[in-house]
Formats: structure tokens, C-alpha cells, sequence
């Protein structure tokens, strides 16, 4: 089976470009045996007249414009063309909107969205008004188009559901996986004895605010205040240290002492604090989990389905305040057993359903099913059909 897979602006052959989810993705396809073939990174640089009316669009909003520029979604579609004329593929697949919003196919095609506009824009409003409607239309053509949608969440679903239209028997959930390789996660780690002198939580992420560091500094103060002494480990971002909190900084996993290092952070906490704002389908929980790390955490955008509560870890209600994590954190102290068992339940998630070869299988199956359902319905074409 070939498959074309068209990127956005994150090249799958570099481990540092986003937060690696393209690179492992790519590679996990192509760990299946198929005959996988890409186009792109493509740069997003505005034509003169766009550059124009994003300075005017700043006049009158302090919302974002829309994410991509039409010269890029131009230059993706043109690039798609190309390469279906050239590899004649079974199918397409794509992580990202560029190539596909200006281009028409009747080829079997699986779209993988960690969130739609709609949802993204509803929880965590970005882009304008009219930028929000223009990026809607952009994913309405592709979602149109897609024989199959693959997501990460059950709340994603319901928004390809309810806000696109979409078919719910054609939509599949694949998790986040990890991105971190198999070298630096433990083969069969061990849990049979708990340490809370010191309360270790981990938080990792570059967006501060996003990703609610505030909650997670408020929680480790408000447990050294109640005399818990806590540590908080804050990787991915720099900062000035605090009583309390150290800063790590960004480690870049395409060096493989860093690589290392960075995995090494998972090796020390009783939990990873991921106290989001707004999160569509994070990685870190999932890197958590390989190490047998729950997350503490709250339902927002699709968390909870990457973190399964009970089973990987607790999911609060969306926007819970600093004292509930408190009141999860004492209840794990007071009951070692319970933490024990849930450090266990982490790792089995991580095995079943969180780690690259069981996504990269789930994938390339879906892909499967779209093209025989083409080959089926005798639909198939080698091209462009405008």
C-alpha cells in the first residue's frame, strides 16, 4: 500500500519540530511496511496583501488572524497535486489542513485532527470572529473530502459530530502516544514501594499559562504550607527558581544526551502536574505514563481521554482550583497502596494504548479500510478531479 503523507509545518524527519508527535507519527506509519512517501514542511509566509491585512486586522482585533496564509495553502495543494501525479498513491494522509483545503481527490483519504476549529476557537478563543469563520470553511472542504477521521479524544468526536456533520462510524480515536523512543522508557519498571518524605510533582510544557503553572506552583506551595514538603520540577521552559521550584529549561530530544536527560526528568516525580487551561491531546501524559507517572490533571478539550481517570491518573473537573489537586495529593499520601496500584495501571495504559507501535498499527489498519471502501464503491481516481 502507498501512502502519500502530507505535512503541515513540522517536518516528520526532525524529532524537535513541534513536540515531535509529526516525526513519530511518520515513522510509526512507516514501521508497519507500507510504502510512505511525504511533501512538505511548507513555509507560512504571507504574500504582500495578506502582510497588509494582518495590520489591519490587528487594528480592529486582538485576536489572532487565521493560522495559516493563503500563499501556504496554495503552495500545499500545489505540492499535493504534484506528488499524486507523480507516485500515483493508494492513499493520502494528513495530520494537517494545508495541502487539502484547496485541493479536490476522489483517493481514498484519512485526516487526523487532534481538535476542529470549532472546538479549539469555543474552548480556547484565539482568532477572531471572521478568522474563526474562514478557518471553519477551510476544514469543512477537507472534512467533506475525508474517507475516514482519525482523533484523539472522545471530545474532538463529538465536535466532528455535532458541529461538522461528520459521520460517527467513520471517525476513530487513536491516542497521543508517547514521543520519547523506546531506548529511554523502561522495559518492565517495577513499583513496590512508595518515598512520599518528599512529594515530587513534575510539570512540563513550553506554554506557561496555557498549561496552568500558576496552579501548579499554587499546589506546592499551599502542601508545604500545610507542612507536606513538596518539590516541583518545571522542564521545557526557563525560569527564575522559587523556595519550592526549580526550572530545568528545554531539552532538544535530537540530541541524544538531551534526548536521555529529558527522559531522566519522568524517572523522578510521584506525579505529573497537567493542571491545562486548554489541551487538545497532550504528549506529556502519555510520556508520564511509559515511566509509570499518573497524571494530575482536569477535563478540559480532550484530556480526559488521554488520561483515563482512575487508570492513569485523576481528571478533575475543568477548571478546578489548587485545592482539589491538594486534596488528591493527601489522599495518595494517606493511602500508599492506592498509589501504588494506580502507578501500575499507568504503565498497563501506556502498554496498551499510549505508546507508537499500537498507534502506528491503528493508523495504518484505518488507511486500510478507506481505501477498500474506494475499491469498493469503485470510486477510486489517481488525481485531482477539478
Amino acid at each position: 500500500m502507498k501512502i502519500l503523507y502530507t505535512t503541515g509545518k513540522y517536518s516528520p524527519l526532525k524529532h524537535d519540530d513541534g513536540s515531535g508527535t509529526d516525526y513519530r507519527l511518520f515513522h510509526a506509519i512507516k514501521d508497519q511496511g507500507v510504502d510512505l512517501h511525504y511533501i512538505g514542511p511548507f513555509k507560512d509566509i504571507a504574500s504582500f496583501p495578506e502582510k497588509v491585512y494582518r495590520k489591519i486586522h490587528a487594528l480592529f482585533s486582538d485576536k489572532r488572524p487565521a493560522k495559516y496564509s493563503a500563499a501556504m495553502l496554495r503552495e500545499g495543494s500545489s505540492a499535493l497535486r504534484t506528488a499524486v501525479e507523480s507516485l500515483k498513491p493508494d492513499a493520502i494522509f494528513s495530520k494537517n489542513l494545508t495541502c487539502m483545503v484547496q485541493y479536490r481527490t476522489s483517493l481514498p483519504f484519512v485526516y487526523m485532527v487532534d481538535s476542529t476549529v470549532a472546538a479549539f476557537n469555543r474552548d480556547w478563543p484565539t482568532f477572531s470572529k471572521f478568522e474563526n469563520w474562514r478557518m471553519i470553511r477551510w476544514e469543512r472542504a477537507v472534512i467533506k473530502q475525508a474517507t475516514r477521521i482519525i482523533t484523539r479524544s472522545d471530545w474532538t468526536k463529538s465536535s466532528l459530530v455535532n458541529d461538522y456533520g461528520y459521520p460517527e462510524e467513520k471517525i476513530h480515536i487513536v491516542y497521543n502516544a508517547s514521543s520519547l523512543p523506546n531506548e529511554v522508557i523502561p522495559v518492565q519498571p517495577v513499583f513496590d514501594k512508595v518515598d512520599f518524605s518528599t512529594v515530587r510533582l513534575l510539570f512540563v510544557g513550553r506554554v506557561q499559562n496555557l498549561k496552568g503553572i500558576d496552579i501548579a506552583i499554587e499546589v506546592t506551595n499551599l502542601l508545604n504550607e500545610a507542612g507536606i514538603n513538596t518539590e516541583l520540577r518545571v522542564v521545557g521552559t526557563d525560569g527564575t527558581d522559587q523556595p519550592h521550584v526549580h526550572y530545568t529549561g528545554l531539552f532538544l530530544k535530537s540530541i541524544p544526551e538531551q534526548l536521555h536527560d529529558y527522559a531522566g526528568q519522568y524517572l523522578w516525580p510521584h506525579f505529573l502536574i497537567h493542571p491545562a487551561r486548554y489541551d487538545a491531546a497532550p504528549i506529556v501524559t502519555a510520556e508520564a505514563a511509559a515511566f509509570g507517572v499518573p497524571t494530575l490533571t482536569n477535563a478540559v478539550g480532550g484530556i480526559a481521554s488521554t488520561v483515563k481517570d482512575g487508570i492513569s491518573g485523576v481528571v478533575l473537573t475543568p477548571g478546578s482550583p489548587a485545592v482539589e489537586y491538594v486534596k488528591v495529593i493527601r489522599h495518595y499520601i494517606e493511602n500508599p497502596a492506592k498509589y501504588l496500584a494506580l502507578r501500575q495501571s499507568t504503565r498497563e495504559r501506556y502498554d496498551q494504548e499510549l505508546n507508537w507501535e499500537v498507534a502506528g498499527a491503528k493508523v495504518v489498519e484505518v488507511i486500510r479500510q478507506a481505501v477498500e471502501e474506494k475499491r469498493n464503491t469503485g470510486s477510486k481516481s489517481n488525481g485531482d478531479e477539478r
